[in-house]
């Protein structure tokens, strides 16, 4: 089976090394792309929306027939928007701990008002409309299960991430009615945004399959064995 991964904030695609090798030891094709505007160096951040990583994301994907999507994060609504073009090359999406949107919301519009007040503030101070978590706080709350040297080493990656992938409202006119079955798979020692929160986006799916895994909201780093399991399970 071909398996495309989508990352979520602050990250690329090295973020599902790990568990697109255990994939890969299962028997399947992966790819892990890093969505535009969270290349590494320096790269022109400013005007990048959900919009841009999707026509970007789907210029990738012009020469693959059937494939799973799985979204982390901030990806669902990519994988959503990329279902929306490709419906019939989509054989199923895969929602890791990830926001599940309906037409005309932006991410957001389902993350908490605190959360979304002091991305808002960072964005604001930043010179292209970026947001750049501080280092502390992505330790604490995306990935606290980790030791030390993957914390240093996780954080050393990080690069800043547009605003524009939070506040672009999507527009959905068939990913609900695609037939496209779907998945979610909850991350049981989340603490970026309470569990509600996943839960909520998970009940608007339709009949989804749902597994659950041990591990923080960067758990494709931190227990990348056992989320590549909990996938294997999602598209099985």
């Amino acid at each position: 089976m071909k398996l495309v991964l989508v990352h979520g904030g602050w990250q690329g695609g090295w973020a599902w090394d790990a568990v697109a090798d255990h994939l890969r030891a299962a028997g399947h094709e992966v790819f892990a792309p890093t969505l535009r505007g969270l290349e590494d160096g320096p790269v022109d951040r400013a005007g990048v929306t959900l919009t841009t990583m999707v026509d970007d994301l789907v210029r990738q994907l012009a020469d693959f027939d059937r494939f799973v999507l799985v979204g982390h994060s901030g990806g669902g609504p990519v994988i959503q928007l990329v279902t929306e073009r490709l419906t019939g090359r989509v054989e199923r999406t895969v929602f890791v701990d990830a926001w599940v949107l309906l037409d005309g919301e932006c991410i957001n519009d389902v993350l908490p008002a605190e959360l979304v007040s002091g991305v808002r503030a960072l964005a604001e101070q930043s010179a292209d409309n970026t947001i750049d978590l501080p280092p502390a706080l992505w330790s604490a709350s995306f990935m606290q299960d980790a030791d030390a040297a993957t914390a240093d080493a996780v954080t050393a990656r990080l690069v800043p991430t547009p605003f524009g992938w939070f506040t672009e409202p999507v527009r959905l006119s068939r990913f609900f009615t695609s037939g496209v079955a779907s998945s979610y798979v909850y991350l049981l020692e989340d603490q970026a945004v309470p569990q509600t929160v996943y839960q909520a986006a998970a009940a608007r799916l339709a009949n989804p399959r749902i597994v659950s895994c041990a591990g923080s909201h960067e758990a494709m780093l931190t227990n990348p064995g056992e989320l590549a399991d909990a996938l294997l399970k999602a598209i099985a």
